[in-house]
């Protein structure tokens, strides 16, 4: 590192701003993998097979941490393990004083069932509680519970009642954790009611809770609300659910002009204050956000990418020979459409600019006869966006681990979640701006095979960035033997459905679901019902930025700032070690150009004065890309 604490980062980033800013390419599907598989239906019935539950771990043990930095803590079990079909459910929160609550879906009754409800989990500032055994409601089968806590420390949980004729969503609320929980039902009007609810707490107050979900319809595939298979409707409480205010609203936009059908889970909520984000990542239509500065009442939208059919409805068909030439394309299946997986995740920072990040997909409907869509399950590839992007321009920053260097990924198999490969993403971000996601991928190798199916096993991977989205860190792999609770079972893990504590502190702190066999129990891989584990993770934020800083500024060029810190204008200089057409500019932690400084040819030695007048004091980035390669320099303006 050269003096004055500059951050130059190394990238392979080309001229095109859809190219990866960590270093690594988009694998390719080796083609054996290369199929259409049918699309996760509108869930009914929920298949599951028998077989025996073993509990490896009782009671709460928690292991010896003195020798490592991060925590690992088993805090629930279950037989049910289908978390999501999509994106990530809110499923923990932390309060100001240090609790910490967990929820995810359980069930301990084979077959149907009929057990199947909220596990908890509460960590009071000093330990976790006892694993649950049975569930927080009182008598209702209810799935995919979404925990809040407000501002004066109300909980809230919303999950849903799936059952024929009888879809509704189901709450659970306190004031406080030494109180006994009171359920109910959330109000709604439509007829088929609603389900697979996302929720989040905002508000002036912090006190409001924002809820969507998707109307009944869905749940047995035939008939529409408003033009549209499972309509996503908004409802709002001012006073932390006791009240609702808005219910089975409508965003503007968010209807049948842009989508005949939304698959189940495709969808998430967050908020920060007064600005309230809807994130839709539905394969069949734009991938989208709607935003709003005023706690819900106002929305606008932004488009982050374009689907070329709009209002798609399954089996209406299309021409292939009609779709954008200019396309991401996979060559040998001509009606395959390039979008998202229907997992993402949104954060908003500070200063209320969102972030959006999901998974790539390929989909397609060529069979018009069979009621359902396909999709190509071994895609792969994490992409970002920020309000400094404008529409239609995200930008790719992970994929797969090409672990054996021949940019394929090279399996023979893996277990089904409904998505692709880098998929349940989960976001957050520090007091310092720091983003962090963590999601589950998959992982290359013979040594990562489960021997009685011959899938590969998943991991959950965490990516941070610490100059506001502009460059990215390595993926690192959170399941390793200075994390997990028996080291010597690495090869043997398959770990998914990662949500982390979306303000994040000194540490990530997140829950997934873990087990020993990829794919799931509930849905298309039907395993063995053998039990998985809910585990607490809590991994400081400098391992994790001290292990992605893999990469170093290029021979190619060296890039200083002085003095820094600087007031009415500072000096960078830079050596190119052969003649290249460079361009030099300055960019605000957003990434947002704030002047172009230089662009020209030079060899050896330059040096460039940027002019800081009228700059509001603050961090910059002082940018540098000759060739295909970028360094970046920090910036204090005072």
């Amino acid at each position: 590192m050269r003096p004055l604490q500059l951050l130059a980062l190394l990238t392979l980033l080309a001229l095109c701003p859809a190219l990866a800013v960590h270093g690594q390419s988009r694998l390719a599907i080796k083609p054996a993998l290369l199929k259409a598989e049918p699309m996760r239906a509108d869930i009914g019935a929920e298949p599951v097979s028998p077989g025996l539950h073993e509990v490896l771990y009782s009671g709460n043990p928690i292991p010896p941490v003195s020798f490592r930095s991060a925590v690992e803590v088993p805090i629930g079990l279950s037989d049910y393990d289908l978390q999501t079909n999509g994106s990530n459910c809110a499923r923990i929160s932390k309060t100001a004083d240090g609790q910490v609550m967990a929820v995810w879906t359980q069930g301990f009754e084979e077959t149907a069932y009929p057990d199947r409800g909220t596990g908890y989990n509460l960590f009071d500032g000093a330990q976790w509680g006892a694993q649950p055994t049975a569930r927080l409601e009182a008598g209702v089968r209810t799935g995919w519970p979404n925990h809040m806590v407000t501002a004066s420390g109300k909980e809230f949980i919303v999950s849903h009642v799936f059952t024929a004729g009888e879809y509704r969503l189901h709450y659970l609320r306190r004031n406080n954790t030494g109180e006994a929980w009171t359920e109910g039902d959330t109000p709604t009007d439509i007829p088929s009611g609603s389900l697979w609810p996302k929720g989040t707490v905002g508000g002036p107050d912090g006190e409001s809770v924002h809820l969507i979900s998707i109307t009944g319809d869905a749940a047995t595939g035939t008939g529409s609300y408003l033009g549209v298979n499972g309509h996503i409707v908004y409802h709002r409480s001012l006073d932390g659910g006791a009240t609702w205010d808005i219910v089975d609203g409508i965003i503007p936009g968010l209807d049948s002009t842009l989508m005949g059908f939304t698959l189940t889970d495709a969808y998430t909520i967050a908020a920060r204050g007064e600005t309230v984000v809807i994130g839709v990542f539905s394969g069949f239509s734009d991938t989208k956000i709607f935003k709003s500065t005023d706690n819900g009442d106002t929305w606008e939208s932004f488009r982050l990418r374009d689907f070329p059919i709009d209002g798609y409805i399954r089996d209406s068909g299309y021409d292939p020979a009609t779709l954008p030439p200019d396309r991401d394309t996979l060559a040998t299946q001509p009606y395959a459409i390039f979008t998202s997986d229907g997992s993402g995740a949104i954060v908003i920072d500070h200063d209320n600019k969102v972030h959006a990040f999901f998974g790539d997909m390929f989909v397609s409907d060529e069979d018009l006869t069979d009621g359902n869509t396909t999709y190509y399950r071994f895609t792969s590839g994490m992409n970002y966006w920020n309000e400094s992007f404008g529409e239609d321009s995200t930008r790719f920053i992970a994929d797969v681990l090409d672990l054996n260097g021949n940019d394929t990924i090279d399996v023979d198999d893996a277990g089904i979640y409904n998505g692709g490969m880098t998929s349940h993403v989960s976001a957050g971000i520090d007091a310092a701006g720091n983003l962090f996601i963590a999601y589950s991928a998959l992982v290359e190798g013979e040594d990562f095979a489960n021997m009685e199916d011959g899938q590969n096993y998943r991991h959950v991977y965490l990516v941070a960035s610490d100059d506001g989205g502009e460059t990215w860190t390595d993926p690192y792999d959170a399941i390793n033997p200075d994390v997990v609770i028996e080291p010597s079972l690495v090869n043997f893990i398959e770990a998914v459905y990662p949500t982390m504590v979306a303000d994040v502190g000194e540490n990530v702190e997140f829950i997934y679901q873990s087990d020993f066999r990829p794919g799931t129990v509930i849905g298309t891989d039907g395993d063995p019902v053998e039990g998985v584990f809910i585990n607490y993770v809590s991994i400081p934020v400098t391992d994790l930025i001290t292990v992605g800083e893999k990469v170093v500024q290029p021979a190619f060029f060296q890039l200083e700032v002085q003095p820094n810190p600087a007031s009415n204008e500072a000096w960078v200089s830079f050596d190119l070690e052969r003649n290249a057409r460079y361009a030099l500019s300055l960019h605000n932690m957003m990434g947002q150009k704030v002047a172009d400084v230089d662009m020209d040819n030079a060899f050896g030695s330059s040096i460039q004065r940027i002019d800081l007048a009228g700059l509001q004091a603050g961090l910059y980035l002082v940018r540098l890309q000759a060739e295909n390669k970028v360094a970046v320099a920090k910036l204090m303006v005072r």
